[in-house]
């Protein structure tokens, strides 16, 4: 284990998290006594899966919608939608960053392109910086919720769940979160005099739908694709990157070819990064289990209770100290392995525990000491860490609310799935 205590050692001295997670892989399976060979076989095996095919084309997919001007018709449309709202233009950013799927499949890539946006916008509207920086860091991790998110995709492969139940499954606790948001966003906005951007227009609004609509559809074709056995998550990769290139080439008409030189160089160099964090991230995760961690872990909780919603929010607990360290696509890859045996024993079911997870992992990367969100939104804002830490907290207690509600209620996700299973 002091292999991996060393590994976040030099996360803490701002080492990537890739060469982390293979520097604690390499001498963790050297101590055990495992032939090196195995890293690069492991490796390959890893990752030579049909199912991990999707990820390049959804970050493609996203790549596309960037570049084709599909994020400023988004925007515009959640103005319209919300901006006549008490603190409209913080309302704006929560609706626009709900829109924002995990294509990247990096919260704080999606928090950083918003928030480059975004929080100017805010403070020129009056906002207090650091709850600008804040709100931005809080509405980046929306997009771990949301329909056809990459984080998602990792969990279902990892636990061997079906990828369309877990999209379907977050939808509505994204959108109770959405609503926690935007409550603590109105709160402020009133108790510090924050107007609303613009008032209401149904003119405007159904003009700025009509123009977003042909993106807001690509999530619904992705999800009716999945779910209607039309094609598998793979497929669904490539129909989306081949919908949003016509749509923004020959109805948006802003994507032009010289464009794809920029998007080909980001989708890949996205995907290689999120590779190198799965593969060595699977690796370490089979160190854990060749050392039997899964298994001492499960007795040191069922030693301490017996209970499914006690140990649920030990377990949170845990989770939420690894997030604070870890992306969450490593994180998911690292730690799912060692906890999912504990929740099958208990009867959990792992699409709730992985709604739970992600709601985790959204409360983990807005905190210190890493704090991913947290310190992006930070360095764009120019504020001090701490002023956005304080500033956060009221967002971190909404994630909690919303985290016990999903633990007490598990039919809150479990719902939109049954309901379209007829159950």
């Amino acid at each position: 284990m002091w292999a991996i205590a060393l590994g976040a050692g030099l996360l803490g001295l701002g080492v990537p998290v890739a060469i982390c997670i293979g520097i604690a892989a390499t001498i963790a399976l050297s101590v055990n006594g495992t032939p090196l060979l195995v890293i690069p076989q492991q490796l390959f095996s890893n990752l030579n899966n049909v199912g991990l095919l999707a990820i390049p084309f959804f970050m493609l997919t996203g790549a596309i919608m960037d570049s084709g001007g599909v994020s400023k018709r988004i925007i515009e449309f959640s103005q319209a939608l919300v901006g006549f709202m008490r603190g409209g233009i913080g309302q704006v950013t929560i609706v626009a960053s709900m829109f924002f799927a995990d294509l990247s499949g990096s919260a704080t890539a999606d928090t950083a392109a918003i928030g480059s946006v975004m929080i100017p916008g805010m403070v020129k509207k009056g906002y207090n910086r650091a709850f600008a920086v804040a709100l931005q860091s809080a509405a980046g991790s929306l997009g771990l919720l949301s329909p056809v998110s990459m984080s998602m995709l990792v969990y279902a492969y990892t636990a061997n769940v079906s990828v369309g139940t877990m999209f379907i499954a977050g939808i509505i606790p994204m959108l109770l979160v959405v609503a926690s948001f935007m409550i603590v966003n109105y709160v402020t906005a009133v108790r510090h005099d924050y107007s609303a951007v613009e008032p209401f227009d149904a003119r405007k609004l159904w003009k700025t739908f009509r123009e977003a609509f042909w993106a807001l559809l690509t999530p619904v074709i992705i999800l009716g694709g999945i779910l209607g056995g039309i094609f598998t998550p793979v497929e669904a990769g490539v129909v989306a990157a081949v919908y949003v290139t016509l749509v923004s080439a020959f109805i948006f008409r802003t994507l032009k070819l010289s464009h794809f030189k920029d998007i080909l160089v980001r989708t890949s160099v996205n995907t290689t990064r999120v590779s190198c964090l799965l593969g060595l991230a699977f690796v370490l995760g089979r160190y854990l289990i060749e050392a039997q961690i899964p298994l001492h872990v499960a007795n040191s909780f069922l030693a301490i209770t017996t209970s499914a919603i006690v140990l649920l929010i030990l377990i949170n607990l845990f989770l939420i100290a690894a997030h604070t360290v870890l992306e969450t696509i490593s994180s998911i890859a690292v730690v799912i392995p060692v906890f999912l045996p504990l929740i099958v024993q208990m009867h959990i079911d792992p699409i709730v525990f992985g709604v739970i997870v992600l709601i985790n992992s959204a409360i983990g990367i807005n905190l210190p000491p890493i704090g991913f969100c947290l310190f992006t939104a930070a360095s764009i804002g120019g504020v001090s860490v701490e002023k956005a830490t304080r500033a956060i907290l009221p967002f971190i207690l909404a994630l909690v609310i919303d985290l016990m509600l999903i633990i007490f209620f598990p039919h809150i996700p479990q719902f939109l799935p049954h309901l379209l299973a007829g159950r």
